[in-house]
């Protein structure tokens, strides 16, 4: 499909009141990091907070291989005692949120419509509860997604019951082969233009053109995701092989932060403070200050959805590991340098069921 030349948010859109909604910057001089200092989350929304406790809560997918029943299931984050910050550690068991489904089987089956998803948190439907994105980058339904409204209280709306579901539109988001996004990540508000609603960040392509970043802003309605932006950024190693990496990102106060893990070399980057460029030929590019995390980390090994947030408030991305046997670790990343690996502090493991 083309790129559709319709320009970035000049359409006026009615929306019912009901859903009343890069050239890489140069790396920091080789310094001593200060030290991140937890503090109380200021006011204001914080990135993956789905109760609006303050804490980042965490969601992950059920179904075949990940030791959860079929759903969408959510786990609140704990918060210290002493400190009043989140502490990377999770309240168990987790609860599925998504036993009635995506909305779009008909039947209340939550196997037939999340099984094989990759789900996302994020502002979909322009009001200030974080939402949920159910995408399949793959099987019968690739390409295709689910946005779902979220209630604010952890939960999301029984899309069965009025308004609360929106169908994500496939063609917005193929290339120009026909390819669908092999992964969509929250873009937040990369671009620097606020819609209202998140903008989307993807990996797509094949292995005969190549894979590469794309950038999907929203126009201001839920699904509407147009033009298209074919980014020009390499691998954080310097390759064209995005097929072999995962993203992961979260809204800092500094800005869009985006984790890039490569599972089979174990190299975990840090890209902070993203900011997405319209070229004006059809393309963009991100720039980003890149921090190596670590080398070797958790290589080879299967894990079922990585989540980055601020889970202990001190300003840098952390992240959530959920594994196939349904159990989740946090770790905690600091002491962010451009001349060494950042320190990262595994959290104890924790079962979710």
């Amino acid at each position: 499909m083309n790129n559709l030349s319709v320009p970035r948010r000049l359409l006026a859109w009615a929306v019912p009141a009901t859903l009343a909604f890069a050239v890489v910057a140069p790396a920091l001089p080789a310094q001593a990091a200060p030290a991140n200092t937890p503090s109380p989350a200021a006011a204001g929304p914080v990135d993956k907070d789905l109760n609006g406790d303050g804490v980042p809560d965490l969601v992950t997918v059920g179904g075949p291989t990940t030791g959860l029943d079929s759903g969408v299931w959510a786990a609140r984050g704990r918060v210290d005692a002493t400190t009043g910050v989140g502490t990377g550690r999770v309240k168990v068991p987790a609860v599925n949120i998504g036993v009635y489904g995506n909305g779009v089987s008909g039947n209340d089956d939550p196997a037939a419509d999340f099984d094989g998803a990759q789900v996302i948190t994020g502002r979909f439907f322009g009001t200030a509860n974080q939402d949920f994105l159910a995408y399949y980058p793959g099987g019968v339904n690739a390409g295709g997604g689910s946005f779902i409204a979220g209630v604010g209280d952890g939960t999301m709306v029984n899309p069965y019951r009025g308004s609360g579901q929106v169908t994500l539109i496939r063609e917005y988001f193929v290339d120009e082969y026909d390819n669908s996004p092999v992964q969509l990540v929250n873009g937040y508000t990369a671009d620097g233009v606020d819609s209202g609603i998140a903008d989307l960040l993807g990996i797509v392509g094949d292995s005969t053109n190549g894979y590469r970043l794309t950038y999907y802003p929203n126009i201001g309605a839920p699904s509407l995701y147009f033009p298209r932006l074919p980014l020009s950024n390499a691998t954080p190693t310097g390759g064209g092989d995005w097929q072999n990496w995962t993203m992961a990102s979260t809204e800092l106060s500094s800005g869009m932060a985006l984790v890039l893990r490569n599972a089979t070399t174990g190299d975990l980057y840090l890209w902070q403070g993203v900011t997405m460029t319209d070229n004006g030929d059809g393309t963009g590019t991100l720039a980003y200050t890149q921090f190596r995390l670590a080398s070797g980390w958790n290589t080879g090994v299967a894990i079922s959805s990585l989540t980055a947030a601020d889970l202990n408030a001190d300003g840098v991305a952390d992240l959530w590991a959920v594994f196939p046997d349904g159990s989740v670790r946090a770790y905690l990343i600091s002491n962010l340098s451009a001349a060494k690996p950042a320190k990262i502090r595994a959290i104890q493991e924790q079962q979710l069921r």
